[in-house]
């Protein structure tokens, strides 16, 4: 076939302005949910463990392309091609409108402290010692946070004023200025479902929200959607908690049905869900993570453990049950500071989501080891291969050395 026939679209990723979002809130946010789900997506992922494999990246750039190269093989995916040549377009034929978005997900953000953790070593403590630099906390992720088209983490704590805590054992707040480090560190979405964001009741809760807003800061949490947009391409959003209720599949259900309703090409669901410290994912998660895909989801993200899960592929899309911890002030020195960042590309051809390419970055939650400074570092060497490693190994997927995702 002459060149001539085809047209190679070049994608260039930007970031984007949140204002083309829509955003859709409910009265019935700060209601608590509870109950039991069905068995029917139960999963046996007892032999993930130690089925992780690392496939070295330059064993995928020994060739180039041309007549002598030889045929991939389905486990190979081809490197990024250095130059392309000039190549008309057949004017007689409509382009295909091809769009990629690309997001970055970090985990639990608790940009503040509890009040029973004194001062010292806190985080309030080490905000103090920046001199009012908001950007000291993700400078070290800029490098992907300020070149996507969109970062989400899961912001876990209040931005209130509000002193009165509900009764609980950790309860955690910050002043509504340090809604600045969310936009100093490029994060333009964040997740409110969650077991923390109620610490302070629903003064607090609202206090957040309200914060949120004045800050055009997009959230998201329970039926409160929330719809991305670029280039006429909408994702929507969805937050659920507490996976064991009865109600959960319906809540899916109401969501997938709501952004179907809207348009989107697309559908992300996180859930706060899973055993705090626990590596290996149970069977609920699986079984709600599954029932999320089956209706139409096409990523589900987790939080909650505060340590890192594994990543299943199903169906062609990805389940990632835990991300850990990332710019975390609930703990002054966490034991285990292993985190990662999920970097998923959508592409989509004529508003149809077509491909879904995916990569892990390990990281560490602090910069340091011997403490946390709350500033989330991504990993080097060793420390790299360790924490991919330790995400490959409850996972049913495969990795190059570098990190991106084996399809």
């Amino acid at each position: 076939m002459d060149a001539k026939d085809f047209v190679i679209a070049i994608i260039c990723l930007s970031t984007v302005p949140v204002g083309f979002a829509q955003l859709i809130r409910s009265t019935n946010s700060y209601n608590a949910l509870s109950s039991t789900t069905s068995n029917e997506y139960i999963v046996d992922t007892s032999n993930y463990q130690n089925e992780y494999e690392l496939v070295k990246s330059e064993d995928i750039n020994s060739f180039t392309a041309g007549s002598d190269a030889p045929e991939a093989s389905s486990d190979e995916v081809s490197s990024s091609v250095d130059a392309l040549p000039d190549i008309e377009s057949n004017s007689g034929e409509a382009p295909s409108s091809t769009t990629t978005i690309t997001m970055n997900f970090a985990g639990d953000c608790t940009l503040g402290s509890d009040s029973n953790f004194g001062y010292k070593n806190t985080f309030f403590d080490v905000f103090d010692r920046q001199n009012g630099n908001y950007k000291y906390f993700f400078e070290n992720m800029q490098s992907l946070f300020a070149n996507d088209d969109l970062t989400v983490v899961n912001l876990e704590g209040t931005f209130t004023n509000n002193t009165k805590k509900v009764s609980k054992k950790f309860n955690f707040r910050a002043p509504p200025e340090y809604a600045n480090i969310l936009l100093s560190g490029d994060i333009e979405l964040v997740n409110l479902a969650n077991n923390h964001t109620a610490d302070y009741g629903e003064i607090g809760f609202n206090d957040t929200i309200q914060t949120l807003k004045e800050n055009n800061i997009p959230y998201y949490a329970y039926d409160n959607y929330y719809i991305y947009e670029k280039d006429g391409i909408k994702i929507g959003f969805a937050g659920l908690t507490k996976i064991w209720d009865g109600t959960v599949e319906k809540r899916i259900n109401n969501a997938i049905d709501y952004f179907n309703e809207n348009n989107c090409s697309a559908k992300i669901i996180t859930f706060h869900w899973g055993v705090e410290r626990e590596y290996k994912q149970n069977s609920t998660q699986q079984k709600v993570g599954r029932y999320a895909i089956d209706r139409g989801a096409d990523l589900v993200i987790g939080h909650h453990s505060h340590v890192i899960q594994g990543i299943e592929q199903y169906n062609g899309k990805y389940i990632v049950y835990s991300l850990s911890n990332f710019c975390f002030g609930g703990n002054t020195n966490p034991p285990d500071k292993d985190t990662f960042v999920f970097n998923v590309s959508f592409e989509f051809d004529n508003n149809n989501l077509t491909d879904i390419n995916a990569r892990i970055y390990p990281a560490r939650v602090s910069s340091v080891n011997n403490k946390n400074d709350y500033k989330p570092t991504l990993a080097e060497g060793s420390e790299f291969t360790r924490i991919l490693n330790k995400v490959l190994k409850y996972s049913n997927i495969k990795a190059y050395d570098d990190g991106r995702i084996i399809k």
